[in-house]
């Protein structure tokens, strides 16, 4: 009974899957959090003696409980509910459930978080950490010095890129020659497909788009902006963060910074030259302005620092 009920929570779990990346749009990163949250669901309901379509709110409830117990922090746990308010209404829509054991509990909030970000002297670290060559090696894994210089560069031209633009890191490595405005030399602005396949161009600063002009010549319009070489795929979001890391090691920043910790920066530089929180949604791509009311947090936490010592 347990196998036959594990491969219709399989099967289940890929057409809700497909319908979150072919119908929402939802990223390959989305749909591949929404997997994890639902076999861990799943585990527990196995444990637990019951099945995905005969849950009750009570089990929702039980399971919750487990989490905090298991010390899964309050962020994750809105998360995972979440997910699974989401698959149980597909589920019910779909005729997949007779009951949503959902719909009938008080879902817990997401605890707002202050948003991290790099400040202007971190940022200028980090600039001089990266373009400071004397760490890279002679030959490191049959890789050439000169080779592994080119990497570092392009790592820098998309680290700068998310602080002047604030781009996803998804959008970011996503992006080709063709999405590129050019205007005398000049990039002007970038072309995005952001969440919800909801399409944003993004302006640039003039002295970095005269860099990454420079940086697209000889590229067709179908090459990615960040690829090795024309032809090729740029790399993968967990390469990225891990390059960053060490870069961030190198700076002697103290900080857990991430590509999207970068988007914050960005979102806080707009913040503190009084860019209105609309225009900062429209930059950023958010959806709602409640997403982008995060940074009024940012811009308060920063306001009680400067009193801090009066």
């Amino acid at each position: 009974m347990a196998d036959s009920n594990k491969t219709a929570f399989s099967d289940i779990r890929k057409d809700f899957l497909g319908f979150l990346k072919f119908t929402k749009n939802y990223s390959d990163t989305t749909c591949y959090g929404y997997s994890s949250d639902l076999n861990r669901w799943h585990n527990w309901l196995t444990l637990a003696n019951t099945t995905w379509d005969t849950a009750k709110a009570s089990d929702v409830e039980n399971f919750v409980a487990y989490l905090a117990k298991d010390k899964v922090g309050a962020h994750t746990i809105a998360r995972k509910i979440s997910c699974l308010a989401t698959f149980y209404k597909w589920a019910k829509r779909n005729n997949k459930v007779s009951e949503d054991p959902i719909y009938q509990i008080e879902k817990p909030k997401r605890p707002r978080r202050i948003p991290v970000w790099l400040e202007t002297e971190e940022q200028a670290a980090l600039m001089k950490a990266t373009r400071n060559y004397d760490d890279i090696p002679d030959n490191i894994f049959g890789r050439s010095r000169a080779s592994a210089l080119k990497i570092r560069q392009r790592y820098d031209l998309l680290f700068e890129l998310i602080q002047k633009s604030g781009l996803r890191i998804s959008e970011a490595l996503g992006l080709k020659v063709a999405h590129v405005r050019m205007v005398d030399g000049v990039a002007k602005h970038v072309r995005v497909i952001g969440k919800g396949d909801k399409e944003r161009q993004v302006p640039l600063p003039e002295s970095f788009g005269r860099v990454l002009a420079l940086s697209l010549a000889g590229k067709g319009g179908e090459d990615y902006v960040f690829a090795k070489k024309p032809g090729a795929r740029p790399p993968g979001a967990h390469a990225v963060r891990a390059y960053l890391k060490k870069l961030i090691d190198k700076a002697g920043i103290d900080k857990k910074v991430t590509p999207h910790k970068l988007r914050h920066t960005y979102a806080t530089r707009l913040l503190e030259k009084d860019v209105q929180l609309v225009d900062i949604q429209a930059l950023l791509g958010h959806e709602s302005i409640a997403t982008t009311q995060i940074y009024t947090h940012a811009g308060q936490e920063r306001l009680s620092k400067l009193v801090a010592d009066i």
